[in-house]
């Protein structure tokens, strides 16, 4: 349990340091956007299982460049598995005229429902992720979270490596919208 805490820690300090820097070294007037996503997910687990549908969602501060996301992931929906995950870390966004690029790297918890030779079993163990995306603001506080596709691991039970494919929305809660 120990190296669970502490890996979420580490997550938790190094998306703070890296946001803190942020600010420092690019210049960041302090224009912070803060918004919350709601998606659709597939995901597949790598273990012959098919697909797995589900949602994600979360929210998260962005600067010009960085911020830091919290974004939960569940995909009850396998006939023998199922992923659960709770993740924090930093992100880093490029807009565009027409759409924004952005990327994250999480760490945290998860928990996995799988069979193995004694049957079923179900177990917490930390876990993460890494994702990429596009998203494109369509109103003024509704963007398109057109696509973000991600891989990680939660280390549970036999372990579970699935890839995400989600798209969903994204509100725009108030602060600037750091482009």
């Amino acid at each position: 349990m120990n190296s669970k805490f502490l890996l979420l820690v580490l997550a938790l300090f190094v998306s703070l340091t890296l946001t803190a820097q942020a600010q420092n070294l690019l210049g960041d007037d302090g224009g912070h956007a803060v918004k919350l996503f709601a998606e659709i997910t597939g995901a597949r687990s790598g273990q012959g299982v098919g697909t797995l549908w589900g949602g994600s969602a979360g929210g998260y501060v962005q600067g010009h460049l960085l911020g830091i996301v919290l974004r939960g992931t569940a995909e009850p929906s396998g006939a023998t598995i199922h992923v659960f995950n709770a993740l924090l870390g930093p992100r880093l966004a490029v807009s565009f005229p027409l759409a924004r690029l952005f990327v994250e790297a999480t760490g945290g918890v998860g928990h996995t429902g799988y069979y193995d030779n004694y049957g079923f079993g179900s177990s917490w163990g930390a876990a993460w992720q890494a994702n990429a995306g596009i998203s494109h603001g369509f109103l003024p506080r509704l963007e398109w979270r057109i696509l973000d596709v991600g891989y990680g691991r939660i280390y549970a039970g036999p372990g579970v490596s699935p890839v995400f494919i989600s798209s969903g929305l994204s509100l725009h809660l108030w602060g600037s919208d750091g482009q």
